[in-house]
């Protein structure tokens, strides 16, 4: 691959941590608060030690594919139809992330501040935009999100430092009232969300520089602080109970901060973070389906692009209250990215262990 397709491994650690971000502050904070109430932000700072462990099994993969191409890694152990599946598998899971962040970054925009834009209108430009970023490329995509990411973070310190007139930590306790199994699930849900580190793994034959444990350790405790976060600061802003019923918490946040008397009004900053992180996301999400697909000739890559955004139209207009999706997200989503991205990691880590089929090496 020439050198300059590729990007390295901070750009990488930019694009999965703008990406998870937004998951985890959009999606994922009103889940936790959902089933964990007050124990939620404990369980997930619990999760901070699981996740350490799958980022030294995600470098110990690192090393077993020399931080090569992984379907053709997976290709000299398990045949071309062993591939085939995996490809399709990782896909399929694309697909589906991207489409849940399709349908509620369109769903946000509408209700909170385009209620007379159709959503078709909004959807269409959102995926259009994301086409375009997915069609330049990875390094399209790391270096907007080098760009954007600086301003994300810095926008996020400051809705944590002005609303601290708001906050009362001591709503973080009483602990462990319902007993210990909100903690547990909290903890499990939050790791479900931050498997997407195991994104690494499918895009570092597009990195030069080494992948190195450090920076994996160093990212996985971003991507748990990213959201500890906005969940300790919606629990001391509104209490665990009224933050659980609130629909966008994170955002929420953004409508209490005010500069002094004369200055409030701010929450337009939300949507520079918001867009930002939702675009990021998909375009990357639509650029690693296109990419499973190792297809060489441009017009043909073109081409398979358009139908992944019109595909990705298409079902993200299909009639769904924003009740079944909450519901969705709380009872399904959540635990089947769990679910499949333990099974992925172990079967990974399975296939590491065999030896290279000598038909595959001579080819």
């Amino acid at each position: 691959m020439p050198v300059n397709k590729q990007i390295t491994t901070i750009q990488l650690y930019g694009i999965v941590i703008i990406s998870i971000a937004i998951t985890n502050h959009v999606l994922l904070i009103p889940v936790l608060l959902h089933y964990g109430k007050r124990d939620s932000w404990l369980g997930a700072s619990l999760a901070i030690v699981p996740m350490l462990v799958w980022a030294f099994l995600i470098h110990f993969l690192v090393k077993k594919t020399k931080q090569g191409d992984l379907i053709a890694w997976i290709r000299m152990r398990l045949g071309k139809w062993g591939a085939y599946l995996i490809q399709t598998f990782i896909t399929l899971i694309c697909f589906t992330h991207a489409l849940v962040t399709i349908k509620d970054v369109t769903m946000w925009t509408h209700v909170t501040y385009l209620p007379r834009t159709p959503l078709i209108i909004i959807s269409f430009m959102f995926i259009l935009f994301c086409f375009f970023a997915a069609k330049e490329g990875i390094k399209a995509i790391a270096i907007a999100s080098g760009l954007l990411l600086p301003a994300v973070v810095v926008l996020g310190y400051f809705v944590m430092g002005a609303n601290f007139q708001f906050k009362d930590y001591t709503l973080l306790t009483p602990l462990f009232t319902h007993g210990y199994g909100p903690t547990l699930q909290s903890m499990l849900l939050t790791c479900s969300a931050s498997f997407e580190i195991l994104s690494i793994l499918i895009m570092q034959h597009h990195v030069r520089t080494r992948i190195r444990l450090r920076g994996l350790l160093i990212l996985t405790t971003c991507v748990i602080g990213l959201t500890i976060g906005p969940l300790t600061g919606a629990i001391a802003i509104f209490g665990p109970f009224e933050a659980a019923d609130i629909r966008y918490p994170a955002f929420e946040q953004w409508r209490m901060v005010s500069l002094g008397k004369y200055i409030s009004h701010l929450d337009f900053l939300s949507i520079f973070q918001w867009i930002s992180g939702s675009c990021m996301r998909t375009s990357i999400l639509m650029f690693i389906s296109l990419d499973m697909m190792k297809i060489q000739r441009k017009s043909t890559r073109t081409y398979i692009l358009i139908g992944i955004s019109l595909g990705l139209f298409a079902i993200s207009m299909y009639p769904i209250s924003d009740n079944q999706m909450v519901v969705w997200l709380q009872k399904y989503y959540y635990t089947l990215m769990f679910v499949v991205g333990l099974v992925l990691l172990l079967f990974l880590l399975v296939i590491a262990m065999l030896p290279i089929r000598r038909k595959e090496q001579d080819a």
